[in-house]
């Protein structure tokens, strides 16, 4: 997505501005190496100083138009641009540029026609990203495809062409596309941050925020890896990292809606709903389209003991998004706080039918039947207290990938909660939840949970390894290593349990 973020420059614009100003080929030598690097607020400034100085040479005007659009001014770019000669605007490296530029303030028309008959891989990204600010999605899938067939790729409309694709469903089309684009650049920046929006829709969050962090190795100003960076660790439960990315992202952008929503999701997850409510209050009408934003408002509004508020906001968001779980939820526990349990009762009953029913789903129909006087309160609850199989593995598979996805609070949730519903009794389950809360600090919860599952499962080498290591870093190294031995017996070319006792035998 293309933004306009012309930050401030203050202590740069002193320093080109001071008595000892450089060259202009300085200045552009400067403002290429910058663009390179990514710096273009730096390049912007370097390239302004050279043009003060000798506003003819166009090279280095071009090069400007096109730090200009990596800013987002679209204005500014075709502005420069107005400046140069016609046999320079008639050059079709020039022209791409141009219609770029046009395509960033919104006149498709005028980018489509500044690139007409032209043959070039950046003319069909021109064209491309044209015909998607018109909605015209199959000329935009046409010009995309003409210009990756190119003779002579271009890495720019690769990375265009594979957000594209991700966006059209074909997630195997858009990897193939980022990793063209990567082989031909791999400081590409757009490229990097397809590929960290696919991790996200394959929800590998490590994946993920490792794409983020590359992009602002590359670009630490960088809107977007910022914003996905502090999502990431908002999901991965890494509040204390994310604060002061927000903060910064507020201070820049406060009215910016990505970074209003996570400021607030910041402020839900630490449970300040008081914050959540006065963040998202002014924007009520903009979050319609959003169930996401619209949840939390809700969820916000509930909380606060405003049940009959949080009601005017989630049952119309309801009716537009009847398949979300999360505000049938919502908008049944505000019936029950605004004493309608029979409105409740008919709002959660889809889901407290489904076999795959939660237990908070059960037990808001259990309460609302009770209120309602129904008969199917007691089926309710005794559906609470007898898990079935097909919520046992839904949550099963959200707790294996929360463990993947180092979600380590999530993990021990959902862990503890098909613990808790099972009876206990379940070794892999201890294991997995015991890792988990290794991982959260609890290492004396963490040890216990892992020798319950040995005694359960005595010969299971994942077990062994698990409980073993946690001895070992206890201070239980005898009894540690030896469980380490056992499970490295039980299964020789585990390289997990290898290292372990290699570092356990060697401490």
């Amino acid at each position: 997505m293309i933004r306009n973020r012309l930050l401030s420059t203050t202590i740069l614009i002193a320093a080109a501005l001071s008595a000892c100003s450089p060259s202009p080929e300085t200045s552009f030598a400067n403002g290429r190496e910058a663009f390179a690097a990514n710096d273009y607020r730096g390049a912007r400034v370097a390239l302004i100083s050279g043009l003060r100085e000798k506003p003819d040479d166009h090279e280095m005007r071009v090069l400007l138009a096109r730090t200009q659009i990596a800013l987002g001014d679209g204005e500014g770019a075709t502005s420069t641009l107005a400046k140069l000669p016609k046999e320079m605007t008639d050059r079709p490296d020039v022209a791409a540029v141009a219609g770029e530029a046009e395509v960033l303030r919104g006149q498709y028309d005028k980018g489509i026609a500044l690139v007409d008959g032209l043959e070039t891989a950046a003319a069909d990204r021109v064209r491309a990203l044209a015909y998607v600010g018109l909605g015209e999605v199959d000329k935009a899938a046409e010009a995309f495809a003409a210009g990756a067939d190119r003779a002579a790729p271009d890495a720019s409309l690769l990375a265009s062409y594979a957000r594209f694709s991700l966006l059209q469903g074909e997630a195997a089309k858009a990897d193939a596309l980022v990793g063209r684009a990567l082989k031909l650049d791999p400081r590409m920046v757009e490229a990097h941050l397809v590929r960290a929006d696919m991790r996200l829709t394959r929800n590998e969050l490590p994946g993920a925020l490792a794409s983020f962090d590359r992009v602002l190795e590359l670009h630490p100003a960088n809107f977007d890896g910022r914003v996905g960076k502090a999502e990431v660790l908002i999901s991965l439960g890494r509040l204390k990292d994310a604060e002061p990315l927000v903060a910064t992202l507020s201070e820049e952008a406060p009215d910016e809606q990505s970074v209003i929503f996570l400021t607030a999701r910041l402020a839900g997850k630490q449970g300040d709903w008081a914050k959540v409510r006065t963040i998202l209050q002014p924007y009520e009408n903009e979050l319609r389209g959003n169930p996401v934003a619209t949840a939390l408002y809700g969820r916000s509004l509930i909380e606060l003991d405003q049940p009959a508020v949080a009601l005017g906001v989630l049952q119309p968001a309801l009716k537009r998004h009847g398949g979300s779980r999360a505000l049938r939820r919502l908008v049944a526990r505000a019936q029950l706080a605004s004493r309608d349990p029979a409105g409740a009762l008919v709002t959660i009953r889809p889901l407290a039918s489904r076999p795959d029913a939660t237990p908070e789903e059960l037990k808001l129909a259990s309460l609302a039947a009770k209120g309602a006087g129904s008969e199917g309160a007691a089926s309710f609850e005794k559906r609470l207290s007898t898990p079935s199989p097909e919520w046992i593995g839904g949550e099963l598979a959200k707790a294996d990938r929360a463990l993947r996805n180092r979600q380590w609070s999530d993990a021990e949730a959902l862990y503890q909660s098909i613990l808790t519903r099972t009876g206990g009794e379940n070794a892999m389950v201890l294991n997995n939840l015991a890792f988990a809360k290794q991982q959260l600090g609890k290492d004396s919860e963490a040890l216990d949970m892992a020798l319950r599952a040995v005694k359960l499962e005595p010969d299971n080498a994942s077990i062994l390894d698990t409980a073993g290591w946690m001895l070992v870093q206890s201070g239980s190294k005898a009894r540690g290593l030896e469980m380490l031995r056992r499970a490295a017996k039980l299964d020789p070319d585990n390289r997990t349990i290898a290292r372990h006792l290699g570092q356990a035998e060697a401490s």
